[in-house]
């Protein structure tokens, strides 16, 4: 199959990228930094890498065909790139807000609509969005970064009850606290959580995204007790909310 991963100059864009090439796939990556995305791209055999922003929305359906075209039609779309916001609502604006939610709702939005018609012509086709537990747990801290993750499963949902007889399926991958890059402490972002004992690997992350695509279910998680602390908080998320409200009552005051 030919595999297109975004955001996949490092972490688990990089680490799914080598796990679809170690099956034997034929693996397109896409990221910003040319020089990080050549170091993955010599674990790619027959494997293609393009430099592109993806923050830029209207040159996402150029892209999207052009990479079609080079990798010889894209079997699965992973839409793993994204970006971190850790602001909390008191101190949030609005550009904050609109900056998260262009990057990592409206950038694989747009990704998916320009690769669909060309999975669907040819009756084929995976798309697999990487969304977070901060939908599924709570998100203290990362408001507009969950707000955006969880309008991206909506959309998915969406993807999975829709295309039923295009031969195209839709998968949601929960990677939860991952340690890689993605949680080290960036310019304009709030302190970040050290990364518990609990944490995945990237690698871990890579797996579940690779074996949701062997499969129909709408949903995986990379890590048993994500799953667990999803299913925990669904089953009464008001006093599952109130809990966390005390439990991090410590930190909402400093």
């Amino acid at each position: 199959m030919n595999v297109l991963v975004t955001g996949a100059s490092s972490g688990i864009g990089a680490a799914t990228a080598r796990a679809f090439a170690a099956r034997g796939d034929t693996v397109g990556i896409c990221a910003r930094r040319e020089d990080r995305l050549a170091e993955v791209l010599t674990d790619l055999p027959g494997g293609r890498s393009w430099a592109v922003d993806l923050a830029d929305l209207d040159g996402i359906e150029a892209f999207a065909a052009r990479a079609d075209d080079e990798l010889g039609g894209i079997d699965v779309l992973v839409n793993n790139a994204g970006i971190p916001k850790r602001r909390r609502t008191t101190t949030m604006t609005a550009a904050d807000a609109e900056h998260v939610m262009a990057m990592n709702y409206f950038s694989p939005v747009r990704l998916t609509l320009a690769v669909l018609p060309r999975m669907i012509e040819r009756g084929r086709g995976d798309i697999v969005n990487v969304s977070s537990m901060g939908v599924h747990m709570v998100a203290f801290g990362v408001g507009a970064y969950s707000a955006s993750k969880a309008a991206l499963e909506l959309f998915t949902e969406a993807l999975y009850v829709e295309l039923p007889g295009t031969g195209v399926r839709a998968h949601l991958v929960i990677p939860g606290t991952t340690a890689t890059e993605f949680s080290t402490p960036r310019e304009g972002n709030d302190p970040p959580l050290p990364p518990g004992p609990g944490s995945a690997q990237a690698e871990d992350v890579a797996a579940a995204i690779v074996a949701c695509t062997d499969s129909d279910e709408y949903v995986s998680y990379a890590m048993s007790h994500d799953a667990e602390m999803s299913a925990a908080k669904a089953k009464d998320t008001n006093a599952f909310l109130a809990d966390m409200r005390d439990r991090l009552a410590v930190l909402r005051d400093n």
